[in-house]
């Protein structure tokens, strides 16, 4: 992809930076259409005539025939009527895919630490510290902890002892990796990210007089390309580790107990929670606010809808909603019923004040 600070910003770039045709209303010259300057990017209802739009379905495609777009983006199977498709239209594939490139290509250059070690930031003799890697001011680093090449540590990071961090991650201000724990290659952890931390382990003290702690003593594993959202945990295992596959990704605010097992390429929304030894499966997807009881299985595949409370297992490639969660269809009627609830009692209470027979 061409740099962002020198690449051109015309629609006949853009068009071929995605491998779009251009659809232009009639008597529009097809040159001084791919000449036209894209000065930003917005959202339909928003664009102003310098900036490009995107149209991904239907509803989108609707506002698009009032908006003051330059032109847009459009999948290749979103019909536009004649209003909506006054301008450039800049037919693709898919316009989620070619928005992703579009936007990389408009993206100010993250501004990372500077290369090297800031000196604020204190380095244990024991510590490695991998070639390229950039470590910001106030950074802990502690004994025996091991630092990838290129690896990013921003302002105020804290790396327990024996942790590892791998090659061109990036951990941003105040992420805590607590021991042992390791970090794979080019995970991206937001501000506040903790992990490591003990898992929520209590039981009746013996005596009757209080709680007792259960410790504590596994790891944290995150495998390639982890993301996770800012001031969301990951708990540490009771005996083993807690471990979150390669490619997931996690929202702000999320809580994953100990000893869970995700697999690759799942999605969890913000302000959900995972809670111990349960196991969710390759390509789940978690809407947000979702709640997962301990020790179940999701399956492989599955959609969860946002709130959802899950209380038992769920298979392979299930769509399931509600509270608690069920079959999404069932969940449905569910809640199609409930809205009938207060006709029925009117009508009962009705039925119950008639006179009764002789």
């Amino acid at each position: 992809m061409a740099d962002a600070a020198s690449a051109p910003r015309t629609l006949g770039a853009l068009a071929d930076l995605v491998g779009a045709a251009i659809e232009l209303p009639a008597g529009h010259a097809l040159d001084a259409a791919r000449a036209r300057v894209v000065e930003g990017l917005e959202t339909v209802d928003r664009a102003g005539p310098a900036q490009l739009t995107f149209v991904g379905g239907a509803k989108y495609a609707r506002l698009l025939e009032s908006s003051k777009a330059l032109a847009a983006v459009v999948s290749a199977d979103v019909a536009l009527e004649d209003a909506a498709a006054a301008r450039p239209i800049l037919r693709v594939k898919s316009a989620d895919h070619a928005m992703i490139a579009i936007l990389e290509l408009f993206a100010e250059p993250e501004q990372l630490p500077a290369l090297g070690v800031d000196p604020t930031a204190r380095i244990h003799p024991t510590a490695t510290i991998g070639e390229g890697a950039r470590i910001g001011a106030h950074v802990s680093v502690a004994a025996g902890a091991r630092i990838g090449a290129r690896v990013a540590l921003f302002d105020g990071v804290r790396i327990y002892r024996d942790a590892s961090i791998g090659d061109d991650s990036v951990l941003h201000s105040n992420v805590v990796v607590r021991e042992r724990c390791t970090v794979g290659r080019r995970a991206i952890l937001a501000s506040g990210v903790a992990i490591g931390t003990d898992g929520f382990g209590y039981r009746p003290a013996a005596d009757g007089r209080g709680i007792a702690k259960v410790p504590h003593l596994g790891t944290v594993v995150l495998e390639d390309d982890v993301e996770i959202g800012a001031n969301s945990c990951v708990d540490r295992g009771k005996f083993g580790a807690t471990r979150i596959g390669a490619g997931t990704k996690i929202d702000n605010l999320c809580q994953i107990g100990h000893n869970v097992e995700i697999g690759r390429c799942v999605v969890i929304s913000g302000l959900s929670g995972v809670a111990g030894s349960s196991r969710i499966g390759d390509g789940t997807r978690i809407g947000g606010g979702t709640g997962i009881a301990d020790h179940l299985v999701i399956g492989r595949g599955v959609s969860l809808a946002a709130r959802s409370a899950v209380m038992s297992d769920i298979p392979d490639g299930a769509t399931w909603g509600g509270m608690p969660a069920q079959d999404f269809r069932a969940a449905l009627r569910e809640m199609a019923l409930v809205r009938k609830l207060p006709e029925w009692h009117r009508q009962l209470r009705h039925l119950l004040d008639l006179p009764k027979a002789p």
